[in-house]
């Protein structure tokens, strides 16, 4: 049974925008990714804004802004209220980078699109999921199942697998092949091989932002960026790295860290965020979600590579005074468009006289239109110009190697927008502070006024109390009393014996004080003897009720806020233009942590999707992937490379029509049964009555297919699966040559890229029985 599968970008096609998608099967509506660009632009969610009350789940794959940034407004002011999945790192380090960029925001204007509580209120409904762990989700979604596998990248970065009857959609961006420092590659490719639970999918879904790269070698990068940073610290520079805060900041304050302790440096390396503290902490305590050398190295020696060496935290700019002289600085965020990394660019990368020049290593990119995109594209194009007269490429292995670009000096006027937060002086500090007074006296006249009324009903309370109190006792005092048992008293006529009672001496119940919680606690029926030693003891050095009735200001487990306190002196954002000469030592270094063109378009091929959609990547990029997958012998031909808004079909059938059939018809036909499902094969033709818009069948043939039409194999056997089943039927069979199984070395069974089994071989017994147990793993119709 196959579904109606729908796609429609809303985010992030044929452009490198931020990444969200709109996935339709059947009536359920699942939205892949839900990033924004750090501008926070609400006019980019103009097309998410419509859609957003109707998803009915999100699937997050990746913790930076391009990938879950307007999450948290969806979910607080687009009436988005559908569950959420990712992984676990996802949720904490996605937190981490919206309170890095919302400080930073705050830092240099009046922000307001969402707030903290906004972010906190999303991630709170976040279900995380484990890798390999297959979650069948619930509700309106009920028979889809997803699972997450390793994507490498980031931190818990995420491929996700959607699955529904026989319908398989594997989602897969942002995805890194390659072993890091702190990260394993991803499983799509681990050791060469694809995993077999991600080969053959119905629909691949796949970006192409780096199809036209060709990465150097990382020893290479690696070398080169710290040849150019050593240089300038020994020339009295500093180095700035802008990156992230949550997610490829890990890679780079690691790698940093470990050269660092390598080489004994003596030279200040600060990574500067608002989140400096807790990133590094939740780094700490997701060991399990990294690599295998670095927990295997933390098994064997108990030092956590996180616990830094030399790479001190920081989360104010004012911490950078404490490391005079030549420094390097991992600062959030790449795009230079705000943050520390921007604040320290107008700082150290302006053009000032006497000044050592200091050098800009970026890391990422980052997102057209930004600065620092911009200083991307002039880097790229003056070191294109330098290698194609140099003609660096050399051959390796039959192949060219690619080079790495050299640093360049950066001399240009760059017209710059600059927020600042500054201090209020003169008339504007006086009229702050009146306001404030004015807004002081309303409030305490305000309390004053609440805690008199307050007074007023507590002693109204006790008064009826008190009334109530009385009555009871005189109540009780009218009724005769003895302080002896006495036969005959409280005895009734009547036609029922009444029980001997024993009378009490008076007894006056204490009523009970009730506030707004229930019954009143008094705490000092909890205190130990000492405490109330103590009380009493400042009693009578304060005075009496100095601190009777209030709670014991005891703090456990003070944990550090997630954010450092405001600067409560008084302040306003002000905002101007600026024309700045940006002079310093310019290079870029791919520390992205992407497989890269050539790499992606060796994976694809092995894969083997039945349809492919393309995501995520500039036209040229696009296309570029789209001709690639075009031109591969034995690939699929339905490639699709959607704008935004346009809505695709990628149903595995061109037509699917729901139709009820007649008792009779069902009892006619033969079932094949292939895993939980039991099928038959009907031919007949469709079409809709002129009164009615339900199709109708009028069946030509039933049952068992006629002498002129070909038997239907269905189902998907893996060749993996394949070669176990020969070996448990006593026949061997090993993988020669790509992608072919032989079999006694007389029988080779192959897949076409279309996804046909070919048997080959001597006509022979085993050429019979291997036919014959291939055919045994489908349903025949």
């Amino acid at each position: 049974m196959t579904s109606y599968i729908k796609f429609t970008p809303i985010s992030g096609a044929k452009n490198e925008d931020a990444l969200c998608y709109l996935l339709e099967i059947d009536e359920v509506k699942l939205l892949l990714d839900c990033g924004w660009s750090d501008s926070f632009k609400v006019d980019d969610l103009y097309h998410l804004k419509k859609i957003a009350k109707q998803i009915d789940a999100v699937l997050i794959s990746h913790s930076d802004l391009p990938h879950l940034g307007a999450y948290p407004y969806a979910r607080s002011y687009l009436g988005m209220t559908c569950p959420v999945y990712s992984t676990v790192p996802v949720v904490n380090m996605g937190k981490m980078c919206l309170y890095d960029m919302y400080q930073s925001k705050t830092n240099e204007m009046n922000f307001d699109t969402f707030t903290l509580e906004d972010v906190d209120n999303a991630f709170d409904k976040i279900t995380s999921l484990r890798y390999s762990q297959p979650f069948a989700l619930p509700g309106k979604c009920r028979g889809i199942t997803i699972t997450a596998y390793a994507a490498a990248h980031t931190i818990g970065g995420t491929i996700w697998k959607i699955k529904q009857d026989t319908d398989e959609i594997v989602y897969a961006v942002d995805f890194n092949h390659r072993k890091e420092r702190h990260l394993d590659g991803t499983v799509l490719h681990s050791g060469g091989v694809v995993l077999d639970s991600l080969t053959r999918p119905s629909l691949l879904i796949t970006d192409a932002l780096n199809a036209a790269v060709i990465h150097p070698a990382r020893k290479d990068r690696y070398a080169a960026m710290f040849d150019t940073m050593i240089s300038t610290l020994r020339n009295n520079g500093s180095v700035l790295l802008p990156t992230d805060s949550s997610a490829r900041v890990l890679e780079l304050s690691y790698l940093l860290d470990q050269h660092w302790t390598t080489n004994q440096l003596q030279f200040p390396l600060i990574m500067l965020t608002n989140t400096s503290y807790h990133t590094a902490h939740f780094a700490k305590i997701m060991l399990e979600w990294m690599g295998d050398d670095l927990t295997k190295h933390f098994s064997q020696t108990r030092e956590n590579p996180f616990e830094f060496k030399y790479l001190r935290l920081c989360h104010k700019l004012e911490d950078l005074d404490q490391y005079p002289g030549p420094k390097v600085v991992i600062a959030s965020n790449d795009s230079l468009e705000t943050g520390f990394a921007r604040d320290l660019f107008l700082r150290w990368m302006e053009n000032t006289p006497g000044q050592a020049t200091n050098t800009l290593i970026l890391t990422d990119r980052s997102a057209p239109g930004s600065l620092a995109r911009k200083l991307y594209d002039d880097w790229d194009k003056t070191t294109d110009e330098m290698t194609s007269t140099t003609n660096e490429s050399v051959p390796l292995n039959g192949r060219t190697k690619t080079p790495v670009k050299p640093a360049i000096d950066y001399d240009t006027k760059h017209h710059l927008t600059v927020f600042r937060r500054v201090p209020l002086e003169g008339v504007e500090l006086q009229e702050h502070e009146a306001i404030q007074r004015a807004q002081a006296e309303r409030d305490a006249a305000q309390a004053a006024m609440i805690a008199r009324s307050k007074t007023i009903m507590e002693e109204d309370e006790s008064d009826v109390s008190d009334i109530d109190e009385a009555d009871d006792t005189m109540e009780d005092l009218m009724t005769t009393q003895y302080d002896l048992y006495v036969r005959d008293a409280g005895r009734s006529g009547g036609f029922f014996k009444q029980a001997q009672s024993y009378r009490m001496f008076p007894y006056l119940e204490k009523r009970k004080k009730i506030d707004d919680y229930g019954e009143a606690i008094q705490i000092e029926h909890y205190m130990k003897d000492s405490d109330l030693d103590r009380i009493q003891a400042e009693r009578n050095t304060v005075g009496e009720g100095a601190n009777f009735g209030k709670e014991e200001e005891m703090q456990i487990d003070i944990q550090e806020p997630l954010l450092p306190g405001r600067d409560q002196t008084p302040t306003k954002y002000i905002k101007n233009e600026q024309d700045i000469q940006v002079h310093c030592l310019l290079r870029y270094v791919d520390l992205e942590g992407l497989s890269d063109g050539r790499s992606m378009k060796t994976i694809l091929p092995q894969i083997a999707p039945r349809k492919l959609i393309i995501v995520h990547g500039g036209k040229e990029s696009t296309d570029d992937l789209a001709q690639a997958c075009q031109s591969m012998d034995h690939f699929t031909k339905e490639i699709f490379t959607p704008s935004v808004g346009e809505v695709l079909n990628v149903s595995a059938a061109t037509n699917i029509y729901r139709v009820k059939l007649t008792d009779a018809l069902v009892s006619s036909l033969q079932f094949s049964k292939l895993d939980d499902y039991e099928l038959a094969r009907v031919s007949g033709r469709i079409h809709f009555p002129e009164d009615s818009t339900t199709p109708s069948l009028d069946v030509a043939i039933s049952g068992e297919p006629s002498k002129w039409e070909p038997s239907v194999f269905v189902g998907d056997v893996r060749l993996t699966e394949f070669k176990r089943i020969l070996q448990a039927e006593g026949i061997s069979a090993e993988f020669k040559g790509e992608g072919m199984l032989v079999c006694n070395d007389q029988v080779a069974v192959r897949k076409t890229g279309a996804g046909q089994l070919l048997v080959e071989g001597v006509l022979s017994v085993d050429y019979y029985k291997i036919r014959s147990l291939l055919y045994s793993q489908h349903a025949i119709l």
